[in-house]
């Protein structure tokens, strides 16, 4: 018989519904989950639907959520009477997301009464009364006007947007969730020490990863071939490292030989490679997998400088999801992008030593080409969007390096930047790493356009990114010919790609000296607003400008608030505080905050009415006007 102390492999609907209470203890940081965790975990759970109808019910197809590390309390002054007190150690944003997927799922599904009736909210905070008022406000349906915790509202709108935009069956999703996708109840020992105990659950070892599991099975076709498991197990090492080039994964002789004197070249082949490598590093003729995570990088330095200025840029996507893109592009497009399924991805190529030298050969060279032409953030520049390639230089007859635009020369960052746009766009509007169709669609294009020595031209880069935009655009509201609006009048249905591409194309053309209702750059109210603008992953949430109830209740404009040209992207923080605000308020509030969030929203703000009748209503007509126009491509 399983008791409070035992590992627990706990559904869904046992969660939530046997007799225990989750509290999350003040030391605990705030829920932080955004866009990119929570609508990973929807798709996540969607996927496990679909290979749950392909296995059948016969032979319980489960989707693992991964674990919940507790500790049991003393229940004696816990209002809890009956109930078991966990104190959440780990997994506290898996748990809260759940609550709130499953407060969201009580408003949709039909006979929910008889689904979900026997769960109840076992959730609680320490000392955070606004986080457990927003969850019982959210489970219980209740309004209130008390204070409430902006994350946890914001992810409720999240999740119900991306039910509405994707169309997921509600029902089935429901069924799924509950009876199938599981979570790992792990209780500690009575007499830990809880602050310890914490302290080492948030500053772990490294962890055997998937790609180091998939390297050991790939390089064992070289068995007795030293020479290339010592190339390819340089390639791999030198790619892994997401957070720093490519180039810097190697050793300064190696580096020099393979990339030329500025690091700007690239070899012609895997035997190229291999005769460098040769002579510069080595591996056991039959690694273990410690083996291999002892040794993940191939060039450490000691040197803290260097250290800081190779790790300076944050990349959009981790190895893992790299791994699946490149053998997309180079072995089959109907591999998937989804990193769960990494090992079985690559059967397509298992014990093939022909394909497999093939592949470490392309992903060296797209890891190259994605360093120098897809965006990452910039530590050392605020987190701006950075699009800069790597040079060696002489200084003082010493060998340096420094990072500079990877088109155009210094001081030239027109192409550069508009680059850095288009593509910050693109991943701003789908945020987790998997399913970055655009990415891969961006590899492609980078190869087809790729020299010898991986050199591209810049413009036409620029005009099959922008190309690609209008494709995903029509895939919602169709061909130029038959644009079709009726898409973007759904309020907070419209999706978040529309309004990126509508704020790039802003961008773009104010750049150009444009104007749009006799608003130009340089207009007052847009100006400061151009000027500082950079796409943000935080803006995730569509605000109707004129609110769609008042203070009061009143909904004043019909169906008419939710037509595009009332709507904006902004944050879900923004959004929340904000939401029956009249637009003179809203206005007054980002003027004393001087800024707004988004292009589109500066031109909003710089009309003097906006409303339901006489000239407010016909400038939200001629705003929307406008940019339809812009969105078609007239």
């Amino acid at each position: 018989m399983t008791t409070s102390n035992d590992l627990a492999l706990l559904t869904v609907e046992k969660l939530f519904s046997e007799n225990s209470h989750y509290v999350i203890p003040i030391y605990q940081r705030n829920y932080a989950w955004g866009a990119a965790e929570i609508e990973q975990l929807i798709q996540d759970i969607a996927d496990g639907i679909q290979d749950f109808e392909k296995t059948g019910e016969q032979k319980e197809a489960k989707y693992y959520l991964g674990s919940l590390v507790v500790y049991i309390r003393d229940g004696a002054d816990s209002p809890h009477k009956d109930a078991i007190v966990y104190e959440t150690i780990d997994g506290q944003q898996r748990h809260t997301t759940l609550s709130i997927l499953l407060a969201y799922l009580k408003t949709v599904v039909h006979g929910s009464e008889q689904v979900l009736s026997h769960l109840h909210l076992n959730l609680d905070f320490d000392s955070r009364p606004k986080s457990a008022r927003t969850l019982q406000n959210l489970f219980q349906q209740a309004q209130n006007s008390d204070p409430e915790e902006p994350s946890i509202r914001a992810a409720f709108t999240l999740i119900e947007r991306y039910f509405k935009i994707h169309n997921i069956d509600t029902s089935d999703f429901c069924q799924y969730l509950l009876k199938h996708v599981t979570i790992l109840r792990v209780p500690v020992p009575k007499d830990t020490d809880l602050n310890h105990y914490f302290e080492i659950m948030n500053n772990r070892g490294e962890q055997l990863e998937k790609h180091e599991v998939l390297k050991a099975h790939l390089m064992s076709v070289y068995s007795g071939d030293t020479a290339s498991r010592n190339s390819f197990s340089a390639i791999w090492d030198a790619c892994a490292d997401m957070g720093r080039y490519a180039q810097l994964g190697f050793n300064p002789e190696a580096r020099k030989v393979l990339f030329g004197e500025k690091w700007s070249g690239f070899p012609t082949d895997f035997v190229e490679i291999k005769c460098v490598t040769e002579t510069h590093h080595s591996t056991d003729e039959k690694p273990t997998l410690r083996n291999i995570i002892g040794t993940r990088r191939f060039h450490d330095t000691d040197n803290d400088d260097e250290k800081v200025r190779e790790q300076r840029f944050d990349s959009i996507i981790d190895f893992s999801n790299f791994l699946l893109h490149v053998l997309k592009v180079t072995v089959g497009d109907n591999v998937s992008l989804d990193d769960k399924k990494l090992l079985q991805a690559f059967e397509i190529i298992k014990n093939d030593r022909e394909k497999i030298t093939q592949f470490v050969f392309d992903l060296l060279k797209f890891r190259i080409l994605f360093d120098r032409y897809v965006i990452k953030r910039d530590k050392a520049n605020d987190q701006e969007w950075s699009l800069q390639k790597l040079e060696c230089y002489e200084h003082n007859n010493n060998s340096n390096f420094g990072y500079k635009n990877s088109f155009g020369k210094d001081g030239e960052t027109s192409l550069t930047k508009r680059l850095a746009m288009i593509l910050s766009m693109f991943h701003v509007s789908h945020p987790a790493y998997v399913y970055k169709r655009w990415l891969n669609r961006s590899l492609v294009i980078l190869n087809g356009l790729a020299s010898n020595e991986l050199d591209i031209n810049g413009t036409a880069y620029l005009e099959a990114l922008e190309k690609l935009s209008s494709e995903f655009l029509s895939e919602i509201c169709g061909e130029k010919e038959q644009f079709n609006t009726d898409p973007l009048h759904r309020g907070t249905g419209v999706q978040n790609y529309v309004f990126n591409l509508l704020d790039y194309r802003l961008w773009r053309d104010l750049t150009a000296g444009q104007s749009f209702d006799g608003k130009g750059a340089n207009h007052p109210d847009i100006k400061k607003h151009f000027e500082d603008f950079q796409f943000s992953p935080s803006r995730t949430s569509v605000e109707h400008y004129f609110p769609q109830t008042d203070p009061a209740g009143v909904n004043k404009m019909g169906n008419d608030v939710h037509r595009f040209g009332n709507l904006c992207l902004i944050s879900p923080s923004s959004n929340s505080r904000l939401s029956n605000y009249s637009p003179a308020d809203k206005k007054k509030f980002y003027a004393e905050t001087e800024r707004a969030e988004s292009l589109k929203q500066a031109i909003m703000m710089s009309y003097e009415e906006w409303g339901p009748e006489g000239q407010g209503i016909k400038n939200i007509e001629n705003h929307e006007k406008a940019m339809l126009i812009l969105l078609k491509g007239d």
